[in-house]
């Protein structure tokens, strides 16, 4: 369309129906290690299916250079390295198949968009000045944890006045959005639960390689690279923020949770103050995120308020919607009209 039609422009500029790029690049964290897996998975004889999902692959890798992200090419590379680690010589179908595809995505970059000079994100990796905005929100992460550290300022109050009401929602990182929302305690016991609970589970997974086939073998390498890059672009990106990766997360996640192997050594049958107490979080737990559920009915107020705060006439997603706390209230949104 773009060489037959002069007004439409070349991708991304074209327009990709995601309000930010980097969230179509989210979607390509989680999904580029699954797709040499299925390349690994699938059976030698079916040559069409093997090629069709590896010229997939290509376009991906073909897609990043053009959206000049280095988010996903780090998290890549995290992901390689660790596989590479984890599950030696029997990760190397995967890592080879994954380096053809970046190879062959490269080409096909040149292809389509280039005029004959190296991907933009090449000059983008050699600038040092580009990380300030970065470091700047971290800062902001930081100075509400300190302000804060017992149980965080909140969830999405990193963008409540007179932080980054306008300019950002989440800090691109992770573990300081909850550090800076939920506090030190919760975020020490987020942080340990999550690489406890990862090890062991690509700790099994590595073992269990040994003695199976390859063919079983792609599906883990391919799932323990998805988790494992998605974990290192959280902590440079929004990752867990977005939607479409909130999905992958509940998918990928679940997936790995569903194939870990509990074991446990016999124990007495639990007493009944134990199930009393989990009664009691469970019922608990329901009251908090059903008193929540009355916001949804002022999601238009919100989205009126916002627009009346600032000189934008965009919204800008944050978590699941466009978030302002108390819009009924005046003075907060005179508060919303400063900078931060």
């Amino acid at each position: 369309m773009h060489l037959t039609t002069e007004e439409i422009k070349l991708w991304p500029e074209g327009g990709t129906n995601y309000v930010n790029i980097r969230f179509f690049n989210h979607y390509q964290t989680w999904t580029l290690p699954l797709l040499a897996g299925i390349v690994v998975v699938l059976p030698k004889t079916w040559k069409t299916a093997r090629g069709g999902v590896f010229g997939l692959m290509a376009l991906w890798w073909a897609l990043i250079f053009a959206s000049n992200v280095r988010g996903t090419i780090v998290a890549m590379g995290v992901a390689a390295v660790g596989v590479g680690l984890l599950f030696r010589r029997r990760a190397k179908p995967w890592l080879l198949i994954q380096a053809a595809g970046l190879l062959a995505g490269l080409l096909l970059y040149y292809l389509l968009f280039s005029a004959g000079k190296s991907p933009p994100v090449v000059e983008k990796f050699s600038e040092g000045g580009t990380y300030s905005g970065r470091l700047q929100l971290w800062t902001t992460s930081l100075e509400l944890a300190w302000a804060h550290p017992w149980f965080g300022a909140g969830p999405m109050h990193f963008a409540w006045p007179p932080f980054h009401f306008a300019t950002g929602a989440h800090p691109h990182n992770a573990l300081l959005q909850w550090l800076a929302e939920w506090g030190l305690p919760s975020t020490v016991v987020m942080t340990g639960l999550a690489v406890w609970g990862g090890w062991r589970w690509m700790r099994q997974e590595a073992r269990a390689a040994k003695r199976a086939s390859g063919e079983a073998n792609g599906i883990r390498v391919a799932l323990v690279g998805s988790v494992l890059a998605a974990a290192s672009h959280a902590m440079v990106s929004g990752l867990l923020v977005t939607p479409i990766s909130q999905v992958f997360l509940a998918l990928v996640g679940g997936w790995a949770w569903g194939r870990y192997q509990f074991q446990q050594e016999p124990t007495t049958a639990p007493s009944s103050m134990s199930h009393a107490v989990l009664c009691v979080l469970l019922v608990v737990a329901m009251g908090v995120v059903g008193s929540s559920l009355k916001d949804l009915t002022t999601v238009d107020e919100r989205r009126d308020a916002l627009l009346e705060a600032v000189d934008r006439n965009r919204f800008s997603p944050r978590y699941w919607g466009q978030g302002f706390l108390h819009v009924r209230d005046p003075e907060v949104i005179d508060r919303a009209r400063r900078d931060r």
